[in-house]
């Protein structure tokens, strides 16, 4: 049956004007598909698919996807930097880095993979929190350039502890209580314990650094 081209429904239908995207919904989509999925997961199609635009509109909207892993990062980095509230003992000022650090890269994976694949984590306030816990180390009595490797060893620290956990995930396989000596021992494994008593023995490898630069230990 032929339909009258007069008719509403035969009528074209037009096509609707693009989606405008801003830099700020390109970031967020892109920070949730990278800490849900990866970095290898990012693409204009997939950002374009959960956006609901063309690849092409996010490609001109943010540029290439370098840039945007970088922005991802300092943009996450900075986030966290943030929260930050630093004490005044210099024990206390570790303590915080690492444990606000481990916060990052167990809450945004994307942080973790990008450095190990990138290199180091650099942001806009990245050094001035370098800059917090090495002049803590330097006044508590360290050499400034002992202080810098000690802020070095804390940072590998927590970057290997969140790797082994995160790179293990959920999986009951992965998980260390399924060795026998570990079950003996142990019974059941706790990450938070591991890291607490692995920060604990660093920073009493620190203290006894710092008593013998100040002339108060043997």
């Amino acid at each position: 049956m032929l339909v009258d081209p007069g008719t509403p429904s035969a009528a074209p239908r037009r096509r609707g004007r693009p989606r405008v995207l801003d830099r700020q919904q390109v970031i967020d989509a892109a920070t949730t598909i990278a800490n849900e999925d990866g970095l290898d997961r990012l693409s204009f199609r997939a950002l374009g698919a959960r956006l609901g635009v063309a690849p092409m509109t996010v490609h001109r909207t943010i540029g290439g996807l370098d840039d945007l892993h970088a922005e991802l990062v300092r943009r996450t980095v900075d986030e966290f930097t943030a929260t930050f509230v630093w004490p005044d003992d210099w024990r206390s000022v570790v303590r915080v880095f690492a444990r606000t650090f481990r916060d990052l890269m167990r809450t945004h994976p994307l942080v973790l993979e990008s450095h190990s694949r990138r290199g180091p984590l650099t942001s806009t306030e990245s050094d001035a929190v370098v800059a917090k816990v090495v002049g803590a180390l330097h006044r508590a009595g360290l050499p400034e350039r002992e202080a810098m490797y000690a802020f070095f060893v804390v940072y590998d620290f927590v970057v290997g502890h969140a790797g082994v956990q995160v790179g293990r995930g959920d999986s009951d396989a992965a998980r260390p209580e399924r060795h026998r000596v570990v079950a003996d021992v142990l019974g059941e494994h706790s990450y938070d314990e591991r890291f607490a008593i692995g920060l604990d023995i660093i920073v009493d490898g620190l203290a006894a650094r710092v008593a013998v630069a100040s002339g108060t230990g043997g």
